[in-house]
């Protein structure tokens, strides 16, 4: 799944589930720190970096709105140990199920395009063979 893809799932899922907006908001800038970061399995990032990323001035306002994120299955979360940052990982579980519908629709709709398109051109053709014999 590539950026473009985790967004488009990301948004799709809103569309039926529940998460407030400063969560979602909480979401994009985890993944943007992964995409800076390479797209490594693991990240660190440090509770007020985020929340910097974010202006929330409360970290149990930001702790609130992660748990939500990680109840929700968006992250897998390791707390870091003094002196050391928490650790995320993206999970893609929402994702799949959602992922595999579009795709599966997207197929489906470039497969009659497809038909539609040879099916006119075997017609034009047809019509072309058949004014050559006129004339």
């Amino acid at each position: 799944m590539n950026y473009i893809d985790l967004i488009l799932a990301f948004e799709q899922w809103n569309e039926t589930n529940y998460l407030p907006s400063s969560a979602q908001l909480l979401w994009y800038k985890i993944i943007s720190v992964f995409n800076r970061a390479g797209w490594c399995e693991w990240i660190s990032v440090d509770n007020h970096r985020l929340m910097a990323m974010m202006q929330i001035g409360r970290e149990s306002t930001f702790i609130n709105l992660r748990d939500k994120l990680i109840e929700s299955h968006f992250f897998e979360f390791k707390k870091g140990k003094k002196g050391q940052p928490n650790r995320y990982k993206i999970c893609t579980v929402n994702f799949e199920s959602i992922n595999r519908s579009t795709n599966s629709s997207i197929n489906r709709n470039i497969n009659s395009s497809i038909k539609r398109s040879i099916y006119r051109s075997r017609n034009r053709r047809h019509k072309y063979i058949t004014l050559q014999k006129i004339i």
